[in-house]
Formats: structure tokens, C-alpha cells, sequence
């Protein structure tokens, strides 16, 4: 009696380490399981991830190639396809680019260099297929992105032996972009690997020319015959005041001198004046276009170095907008602002009646250290500028509204817009601009005021250095 009554309280004592160790079983095999389910996430989001940059390292290869067809193209038909294939290599190549676990700092120049060129490429795919003609800036361009591809193209080739051999760990990369924390020492360098190489891809990129696109209509048809242009003929002399005075700086004291015999763009005969500041002084040089016809600013550079930025792009739109107005350059509305190293670039359009006139458009660059004046591009503006004759809409907002894709939630009340159309017998259209959204991305959509039609869709492409549409 005595035996079992121990034996029972012998089991009595043991059950609680019975149970301990079955939670302890219990919690190994759920911990195991819980190792082996996010082992198979990292294998699944790595295939992902390598997956994602070897598509890339196609999508580059495919842009360089179609820019080279399009050069070699002496067909418009097969160079509107070889341009549209660049606009869709490019558009992809962005798109495996965004997949893959690298901070957008380090990816900014590249990423904004393939927006660039697949926008760059429709615009001229849609001006080939309606039988304009290439200019030689546009040719130029081609050329420069074949190049700048082809660098792209090489600096992604020399990460491809560090991923094809398996050094990489793209979930560490993405651990690391999330936290922005560098490896401790005696961890995984792996990471490193990626954002080391991607940093060098986005230097080399950064040696590429900036292409701005300062939002709709920036790169409309320019006119045979400036419209802008008026007035009697002036002298160098006279052109020397006017440059002095359009400066935003006493430039009193500056030596003058001017070149002759220039044209700038639109076969515009100009006067360039260069303005030398006195040695010590502490101010900029700088380099004014006066047309010799009129006497008007066509362009306005400011050198000078640049220091740390202290101002955003809300402070240089008003910059911007102060220089326009002491210019004497009225009834101009900002449209984007883009940030481009440690300058601002501002363009506005001029508004007629309340209606927005995209060809009549200027530029300002802002310095972001304090806020100067650095240029001013009114060369579409004189091209275009006239007043304009503006019909009375065929249908109001409601109407066009209408007309919309369904898919679209319009975002903004709708304005009157003049725009420019890739044709030669009427360069330009009357229009409700309406701005909304459609699964996720922004645009601007067009419907004539006149016809009733939907005349154009611009996408706004969101990008570190500001907006651009497509």
C-alpha cells in the first residue's frame, strides 16, 4: 500500500516536467516549422528579386539595341516601331526596377534616365508616324541615349557575375534598404554587394546630360515664323542695357561684350551679350540672348558656384515667379517644379482669359543655396506668344466630363487649356484639361472644347527631381 501510494505520488511530482517537456517539443517542431515556412519566403522573394534584375539587365539591353535600329531605321515605319519598342523596354526596364529592395536614393539618376528616354522616345515615335521631321536635336538626342545606354547596359553587366554566382542575398538587401542600417562588422556583407554596385551605376548615370521635361506640352512644335518677336531693330550697344537691366544682379560695373552674327533656335537672329564681373568683386558673370529684332531676353545664363541647399521648391517657384514679375512678364502660372542637384527648374505658362496656354512657355532655373536666379529660357515663349483668338466651347465641363474613361476619377476642377498638336495644319488644340487618377497613377486627359473629342492623355510621372508626364 505504501509502494503504490509513492508510486503515485512519484508520478504526481513528474508531470509538471512531463509537460515542460512536451511544450518544450511542442515549441521546437512550431519553431522549426516557422524557420522552415520563412526559409521558403526568402527562397520564393529572392527567385523574385533575382528574377526582377535579370529582367532588367534584358529590358536595358533591348532599349540600347532598339535606339540603335532607330538610327539605322531609313524607314519611318520600322523607325516608329524600333522607337516604340524603346518607349516599352524602357517602361519595363523601370518597372523591374522599382521590384527590386534598393532605396530610390540610390536608384534616382537611373530611374528618372529611363522615364526620360522612353518619354523622349514615344514623343518622337508619335512626331515620325504624323510625317514631321526629325530635327537634328532629335537625332543628337538618339545618339547621346544610344551611348548613355550602352554605359548602363556595361555598369549592370558588372554586377551580374556577383548575383549569377549566388553571393547575393537579396532578402539581407531588402532587410538593409528598410532600415537604412549598415551590416555590423562579422555580418553579411552581401548587401553591400547590391547597393555598392547600384551606387556606382547611378554615378556613372549621373555623368549623362539632364534631359528636363517640365510637364505638359514642354517640347511642343516650334514655329517657322517667331510670333512672339515684335518691334524695331536694336544696336549691340542697345543690347548691352538690355542685358544689364534683365540681370537679377547690379551688373553696372560688369565689362560687356557681344557676339554677332547667332541665331538661336527658330532661325532667331540674336545678339549674345557677355557681361564679366570685375575681378574680386564676388559677382557672377553671365551670358544674355537679346533678338536684334525687338530687343527681346531670349535667354539668360547665370555662373556662378553653388552651396548648400537651404531652400525647397515652394520657396524657388516664388523666386521664380518675383523675377518673372519684375521682368515685366505678366500673367504667367507655375505648371512643375523640378529639383536637379542643387537647382530648381521652373516652367511657367502664360493664361489668356483664364485659359492656360501651354505653348506660351518659360523657364527659370533657381539656385536652392539662397534662392538666385541662375537662367531664364523664354524661347518658346517668343516662338508662340500671340493673343489668341479664343473660341467660345462647344461643350462646358459637365459635357467633356462625360467623354472620360470611366477608369478615371478626375481629381481637380476642369480648366481650359491651348495645347499643341503633333500636326502641321493646326499646331494647336482648344481643350477641358481634366487631372485624376487611375489605379494608382496620375494623369492629364484632353478633351476638345470644340469637337468633343478626346484630343490627348498625358501620364504624370512622379520622380525624385520632381514631375514629368508622358
Amino acid at each position: 500500500m505504501t509502494d503504490g501510494t509513492s508510486g503515485a505520488r512519484g508520478k504526481m511530482r513528474n508531470w509538471p516536467q512531463a509537460l515542460l517537456l512536451v511544450i518544450v517539443i511542442v515549441s521546437l517542431v512550431f519553431a522549426y516549422s516557422q524557420w522552415a515556412a520563412k526559409q521558403r519566403l526568402e527562397v520564393a522573394v529572392g527567385n523574385q528579386y533575382f528574377r526582377s534584375f535579370f529582367d532588367l539587365l534584358g529590358n536595358v539591353d533591348n532599349v540600347r539595341v532598339a535606339l540603335s535600329k532607330s538610327l539605322a531605321s531609313g524607314s519611318p515605319r520600322l523607325r516608329v516601331g524600333a522607337l516604340s519598342d524603346v518607349w516599352r523596354e524602357a517602361s519595363n526596364a523601370q518597372a523591374n526596377l522599382n521590384n527590386l529592395p534598393v532605396t530610390h536614393k540610390v536608384l534616382a539618376r537611373t530611374s528618372a534616365f529611363l522615364t526620360q528616354v522612353g518619354d523622349f522616345a514615344f514623343t518622337t515615335a508619335r512626331k515620325v508616324a504624323n510625317q514631321q521631321v526629325m530635327s537634328e536635336d532629335d537625332w543628337n538626342k538618339l545618339v547621346d541615349m544610344k551611348k548613355q545606354s550602352e554605359d548602363l547596359a556595361r555598369g549592370l553587366a558588372d554586377m551580374q557575375a556577383q548575383v549569377s554566382t549566388g553571393k547575393v542575398n537579396w532578402v539581407r538587401v531588402a532587410e538593409q534598404a528598410k532600415s537604412e542600417v549598415k551590416p555590423k562588422p562579422g555580418t553579411s556583407a552581401t548587401p553591400d554587394v547590391v547597393k555598392d554596385g547600384f551606387t556606382r551605376v547611378d554615378e556613372q548615370v549621373q555623368t549623362f546630360p539632364t534631359l528636363i521635361y517640365d510637364g505638359p506640352f514642354s517640347d511642343h512644335i516650334e514655329q517657322i515664323r517667331p510670333r512672339g518677336i515684335t518691334g524695331a531693330e536694336i544696336t549691340a550697344d542697345q543690347a548691352k542695357e538690355v542685358a544689364r537691366r534683365f540681370v537679377p544682379f547690379d551688373a553696372s560695373s560688369h565689362s560687356a561684350t557681344v557676339e554677332e552674327n547667332i541665331k538661336a533656335k527658330g532661325d532667331i537672329d540674336i545678339y549674345r551679350v557677355r557681361l564679366d564681373a570685375p575681378k574680386r568683386s564676388g559677382k557672377p558673370d553671365a551670358v544674355v540672348d537679346v533678338t536684334k529684332k525687338g530687343g527681346h531676353v531670349v535667354l539668360m545664363n547665370v555662373a556662378r558656384d553653388l552651396d548648400k541647399k537651404t531652400i525647397d521648391l515652394a520657396e524657388s517657384v516664388k523666386r521664380a515667379s518675383a523675377f518673372l514679375s519684375k521682368v515685366g512678364m505678366v500673367n504667367m502660372t507655375p505648371t512643375f517644379a523640378s529639383e536637379v542637384g542643387d537647382v530648381s527648374i521652373v516652367p511657367f505658362v502664360y493664361t489668356q482669359d483664364g485659359v492656360v496656354i501651354y505653348p506660351d512657355q518659360v523657364k527659370v532655373k533657381v539656385a536652392l543655396d539662397n534662392g538666385d536666379i541662375l537662367s531664364y529660357d523664354a524661347l518658346a515663349y517668343l516662338t508662340s506668344h500671340t493673343m489668341r483668338r479664343l473660341p467660345k466651347p462647344s461643350i462646358d465641363a459637365d459635357e467633356a466630363r462625360e467623354l472620360l474613361s470611366p477608369a478615371l476619377t478626375v481629381t481637380e476642377p476642369a480648366r481650359l487649356a491651348v495645347i499643341p498638336v503633333e500636326t502641321v495644319d493646326t499646331p494647336e488644340a482648344f481643350c477641358w484639361e481634366f487631372r485624376g487618377t487611375s489605379y494608382g497613377e496620375q494623369f492629364f486627359v484632353y478633351i476638345n472644347a470644340e469637337k468633343g473629342t478626346e484630343e490627348k492623355v498625358l501620364q504624370l510621372i512622379t520622380t525624385s527631381e520632381g514631375s514629368l508626364t508622358m
